[in-house]
């Protein structure tokens, strides 16, 4: 699919989910929440199932073992679970600081910054206003998740006084779109889509809004990435989606499994929290492989 008809698309999307939210009522936060999920399940979990290729295609002929990557890949997972379990609060914030990062790097890689110390410092304040604004759009769901994981939490305290102190926090993730605008100069269709996916973002529950970006925006512009790389002169559209099926079907039948027994032995658990628990510990060891990926010259295969 071209860029442009998936800005489209993307546009699109937001455009149905706060028609859902005007129109549906009361279902409506069922049926935006089903077409959210459909969005991670066809884009979102598929755009970090090409890991081992892009790690394969970074190392030198003969030097990668698909069984050492799992084995890594898996262990990382793991131990992050566990440091969930054991210090959430510390986990929490890993997340959101490699998540603010992680999204910052997509979206300001063509900045042009030279500077290693200015491109970590860009993508970091990028990204925090930018998560900043997504949570605080639904601040209420917010609240309830830490709080849920982090009873009386000065996080919790902290979240709701800077919101309340400071109600332009609330659309902070446009202050990160106009950082972008600044930086990025190229492709204007392709900010006012992210644009639109915010301002949607608005008006809809946190779940959905954060998929809307995660899927029809994150996840995307990296997909068409690794394509534009790994996939234009050899194989095409085609091989590519052959590589993301088998980690993809993995994935989503993983997290079907876990969502679905959560209620047998974490009836405590924010089902939202828990969403947001598993989603941290797979970007753990793909945010890395994209900080590689991206740090790698073009056209460089190992």
């Amino acid at each position: 699919m071209k860029p442009d008809i998936w800005n489209s698309a993307a546009i699109a999307a937001a455009l149905v989910l706060i028609g859902m939210h005007l129109s549906l009522d009361e279902t409506a936060v069922y049926a935006g929440t089903t077409f959210a999920l459909l969005g991670l399940i066809l884009i979102g979990i598929p755009h970090g199932s090409l890991d081992h290729i892009i790690t394969e295609k970074g190392t030198r002929d003969g030097q990668f073992s698909l069984i050492r990557f799992l084995a890594v890949y898996l262990l990382t997972m793991a131990v992050y679970a566990l440091f969930w379990v054991q210090l959430p609060a510390f986990s929490l914030i890993v997340f959101l600081l490699m998540s603010a990062y992680h999204f910052g790097e997509t979206d300001l890689l063509r900045a042009g910054l030279a500077s290693k110390t200015g491109r970590t410092a860009a993508f970091l304040f990028y990204g925090i206003l930018l998560l900043w604004g997504l949570l605080a759009n639904d601040a209420h769901q917010s609240q309830e998740i830490i709080e849920s994981m982090l009873p009386g939490s000065a996080l919790t305290a902290g979240f709701v006084q800077l919101n309340e102190q400071f109600p332009i926090l609330r659309f902070s993730e446009f202050i990160a779109l106009g950082l972008r605008l600044l930086l990025v100069r190229s492709g204007l269709f392709d900010h006012f889509r992210l644009g639109i996916v915010l301002f949607a973002a608005l008006f809809i529950p946190l779940l959905e809004g954060f998929l809307l970006y995660f899927c029809h925006h994150h996840a995307w512009v990296n997909l068409l990435r690794v394509k534009e790389r790994l996939y234009e002169s050899g194989g095409g559209l085609k091989k590519m989606i052959r590589d993301m099926m088998p980690f993809s079907l993995i994935s989503v039948f993983g997290i079907i499994v876990l969502v679905g027994s959560a209620p047998l032995w974490l009836s405590h658990v924010n089902p939202v929290l828990l969403f947001f628990i598993l989603i941290s510990v797979l970007t753990l060891p793909h945010a890395g492989i994209m900080a590689r990926f991206y740090a790698q010259p073009a056209g460089s295969s190992g």
